[in-house]
């Protein structure tokens, strides 16, 4: 799939999402259909990327998993949170192992474990935050299990960006940082207080995560 093609029929269908949100049009099937087409295109690109090692396939599986999350999300946010969860347990496969095909050297592995104890401190900071909230929060056991899989995202795709030596590494592993802050508005929309343009936000930050993401399978096509 042509990049340029990809990223314009992404974008378009992100964007009548937000504004499918942003009007208060959701909740029907075809709507549901529509939040998923970007996830869908990003695992057809991964797919096709041309590459012939398990990256792209696992890279794909992963975005299969979004696509299947973002449809789930749209009934309860448990099955949305299981499957988001499995997308990103295939999410660290994918990184993981391209990066211990590639060689995995001291400073990549230090690089890796400073991300981890840091995201984890920031895991640790949001369950206080989330457990301040009013109300009970009867699933922070799961979300602290699915923040914990997030920060190994992102630390497993700092691992692979600085095992590669790849400049543009820095794509994917902002778009696994940009994945915690989508999730982590959604936990304070769901458990702690609403907020302004809460729907956009998140939306925006997810559909970018996502795109940069897949733009993985270009950035590690080796």
């Amino acid at each position: 799939m042509d990049p340029l093609i990809y990223g314009l029929l992404f974008w378009v269908f992100a964007a009548i999402f937000i504004g499918l949100e942003t009007t208060g049009t959701r909740g029907t099937p075809w709507a549901t259909l529509v939040k998923a087409v970007p996830a869908i295109l990003a695992a057809s690109f991964a797919f096709l990327s041309g590459s012939s090692n398990s990256f792209p396939l696992l890279l794909a599986l992963s975005l299969v998993f979004c696509a299947l999350g973002d449809i789930g999300m749209e009934y309860d946010i448990l099955p949305g949170l299981g499957l988001f969860l499995i997308s990103h347990i295939c999410y660290i496969a994918t990184f993981a192992v391209q990066s211990t095909a590639l060689g995995i050297t001291l400073f990549p592995l230090a690089g890796f474990l400073v991300c981890v104890i840091v995201l984890l401190v920031y895991v640790s900071l949001y369950h206080r935050y989330l457990q301040t909230s009013e109300t009970p929060t009867p699933l922070i056991r799961a979300v602290d299990l699915y923040a914990i899989a997030l920060s190994l995202t992102a630390s497993s795709s700092l691992l692979l960006w600085l095992a590669s030596g790849t400049f543009l590494g820095f794509l994917p592993f902002l778009g696994a940082l940009l994945f915690i802050t989508s999730d982590s508005l959604i936990g304070i929309k769901e458990f702690h207080h609403h907020f302004d343009h809460e729907e956009q936000w998140i939306l925006g930050t997810y559909y970018l995560a996502i795109f940069l993401l897949s733009l993985s399978a270009l950035i590690y096509a080796f």
